[in-house]
């Protein structure tokens, strides 16, 4: 990635004295950023564009390339990478469009490229994007116009579409912040955006990255990245569904994710998810203010409506607002003209026109270890005051650096006085209360993250060799029989209740009189996957002559509902009163990989809706805060005089069953449904359990 942030020299190809070419944008847009290396364009036309002369042919160039950045029709861009491979260029970066986006033709176009690539041994970005920018040293290679051309800042962007990135960056040179480093990763061919991100978090200008990307490569990789980063990414993905999803397509070939699973992995890895450029716009402005560590937030206000509003958003984004210290809300009150407003939090400041008393406050607000932040609305503003104003303003953004205390900053007046601040005090300023409570709210959660989650070995949980053995046991893909998948569940270190598969009436009643009553009987067959929707779970059998007719009545269900020919048996099982009933379950997902859940469980489950998802593998702790996410869990925790599930084997179950996953491929999904827990009472019990397993092959 060095390379593709820092050539010294770049080759710019596809360049004419065409006024409509757009290769002489990339020659605008580097010139306008004040590149320090030296810029070659290079066009079969020749010429001269921006008092540069355009070379014929690359091998023109009199001296190497550390950077080639190509916009010439489709068709022609494998011949300019072929030249770029034999003439030693190792850094390639593809702007034009026309590829797998567009369908078949262009993807054959896009295999080429990729030849090429492994043939002399490329780095190539794009193709169907803008290029690379680091305002570090004035590389601008975008063909759209930079307008304005971006400020150095501290914020690093990496934007799979070009037309996003774009307007992103124009709308952080609106709102006063800075831009470090900037990459359009496009059809993504061969640079990704793992790698990518990786550069930028090791990176001493980037303090922030705004990833945008409408189909992941590699979540799991994404993931292990943002749990050891000590900087924020916020994440951008809306392709999560269907009415995104065939758009994207054909933007940039990438595939949809599930939006829920998205949202786990950003939950475990610190990852911030944003739904809009616009929340991450709000939330870029804290970037490079000390973190919000606790919710105690002082409103300073000079106009007591917009402290109304700032109260009510302390509400709605979790923040208290604790008394003044006595001595403060004193010297506050001697300093007012009237002396009837009594100094509270927010602080009214409307009867105080003496701006020194500000910064006073400011300072003591920064030494007070019970204040987490604070949020000034700055204005209204009056013309024989603006200079006093201002200085003040600049004081208290001196005092919160010092006291290393975050200060967001309202502006309550003209927007002259927003464009002072951002312009001449150089800091992003907030519209409006509610958003700079929003952008404290995000900051909160970075600076609170969980510690990065390690789970043990794998062997802490189970023999895997006893797992491997039982599924073994069944070489099709397809379902496990039920009396497999109990095995299995069992191995894991999982209770279940008390069962015997039986193949006669006989040994359905014997297997009841070992169990003891009362029982209940299924009907295990691999088609048979909702048992309990097809009539074949019959409970409370109280009695041996009930066994045997339940026996029975499962024979002639099997017979009628089963394709022919199909295997079954019955499993006699204790039916266990009393408790609760949860799902634990597992999937895979095609960028994340195997995914563990936890919900509530039986009837409940599509009912309410409330899952937690988690990306496998995890840690019993972690399994824990994955439970405690959902309203159900929080039940089980005890609430009001209840007590508590015991959530401890809960969050080990969930545990071992995120390494099952991870450790066994074939296994595609798994449903624990119901798992029954006690409030009150230690232990769990499965009741029931759908493994689906799939050969590595298919």
């Amino acid at each position: 990635m060095e390379k593709f942030f820092y050539p010294q020299t770049v080759a710019i190809i596809g360049v004419s004295e065409n006024p409509a070419n757009l290769g002489r944008g990339i020659l605008h847009n580097m010139l306008q950023c004040g590149y320090r290396g030296k810029m070659y364009p290079v066009g079969p036309r020749g010429g001269n564009v921006y008092g540069l002369p355009v070379l014929k042919h690359l091998e023109e160039v009199p001296e190497p390339v550390d950077l080639a950045a190509i916009l010439t029709p489709a068709r022609f861009v494998p011949l300019a990478v072929e030249d770029c491979g034999k003439l030693g260029i190792r850094r390639v970066v593809v702007e034009s469009g026309g590829f797998a986006e567009l369908g078949e033709q262009g993807r054959v176009l896009e295999d080429e490229i990729k030849d090429l690539i492994k043939k002399y041994q490329l780095r190539l970005v794009g193709p169907n994007g803008i290029g690379v920018i680091n305002m570090e040293i004035g590389l601008g290679l975008p063909f759209s116009q930079l307008c304005p051309v971006p400020r150095k800042g501290q914020i690093s962007v990496i934007a799979q579409s070009g037309g996003v990135g774009m307007h992103v960056m124009a709308w952080m040179a609106k709102e006063g912040l800075g831009l470090n480093k900037f990459l359009s990763l496009g059809n993504k061919i061969d640079v990704q955006e793992n790698e990518v991100l990786a550069y930028l978090l090791d990176d001493p200008g980037t303090q922030a990255v705004y990833l945008y990307i409408e189909g992941l490569a590699d979540g799991r990789g994404l993931l292990q990245l943002a749990q050891q980063s000590r900087k924020p990414i916020f994440l951008h993905l809306p392709n999560v569904g269907a009415e995104t999803a065939a758009i994207a397509m054909s933007h940039t070939a990438s595939l949809a994710s599930d939006e829920r699973v998205v949202h786990a992995a950003c939950r475990q890895s610190n990852i911030i998810w944003i739904n809009s450029q616009a929340d991450f716009l709000i939330a870029a402005k804290l970037v490079g203010q000390p973190p919000v560590k606790g919710n105690r937030l002082v409103v300073m206000s000079r106009s007591g409506g917009e402290a109304v509003v700032a109260a009510y958003g302390c509400r709605r984004w979790g923040f208290t607002l604790p008394p003044l210290k006595p001595d403060l809300a004193q010297f506050i009150h001697d300093h007012s003209r009237s002396k009837i407003i009594k100094p509270g939090n927010p602080i009214d400041l409307g009867d105080i026109f003496d701006f020194k008393v500000y910064t006073e406050v400011m300072k003591r607000l920064g030494q007070d270890p019970e204040v987490d932040a604070v949020l000034l609305n700055y204005g209204p503003v009056y013309d024989p005051e603006r200079h006093e104003a201002r200085q003040m303003a600049r004081a208290l953004v001196a005092q919160s650096a010092a006291a290393n205390k975050p200060l967001a900053i309202c502006v309550c007046a003209t927007l002259e006085e927003e464009d002072f601040l951002r312009e001449t005090l150089g800091i992003p300023v907030f519209h409006f209360p509610g958003q700079a409570l929003r952008a404290l709210a995000m900051s909160r959660i970075w600076s609170n993250r969980p510690p990065s989650d390690t789970p043990a070995d794998p062997g802490r949980w189970f023999d895997p060799q006893a797992v491997a053995g039982t599924l073994g046991a069944q070489t099709a893909d397809g379902f496990l029989d039920l009396a497999n998948a109990l095995t299995l569940i069992g191995e894991l270190g999982i209770p279940v209740a008390g069962w015997r598969a039986v193949g006669d009436s006989q040994k359905a009643v014997e297997a009841a009189a070992a169990l003891g009553y009362p029982v209940c009987l299924k009907l295990a067959a691999p088609s048979l996957v909702h048992k309990t929707e097809a009539g074949g779970v019959l409970l409370n059998l109280n009695s041996s002559d009930e066994v045997s007719a339940a026996y029975d009545r499962l024979t002639a269900l099997a017979a009628s509902a089963l394709p022919p020919g199909e295997p079954w048996q019955v499993v006699v099982m204790s039916q266990i009163q009393g408790g609760e009933e949860v799902i634990l379950g597992a999937s895979r997902d095609q960028s994340f990989g195997p995914v563990v859940a936890f919900g509530a469980g039986g009837i409940w489950t599509e009912v309410l809706e409330d899952v937690a998802l988690r990306i496998a593998p995890i840690s019993p702790s972690e399994a824990r805060r994955q439970i405690l996410e959902t309203r159900f869990g929080r039940i089980l925790a005890g609430v009001r005089g209840r007590p508590p599930a015991d959530l401890e084997a809960l969050s080990r179950a969930l545990a071992a069953l995120s390494h099952l996953m991870l450790e066994f491929p074939r296994i595609q999904e798994v449903d624990l449904n119901p798992v029954r827990v006690f409030p009150g009472e230690m232990g769990l019990l499965a009741l029931d359990a759908r493994i689906r397993v799939q050969s590595l092959k298919s």
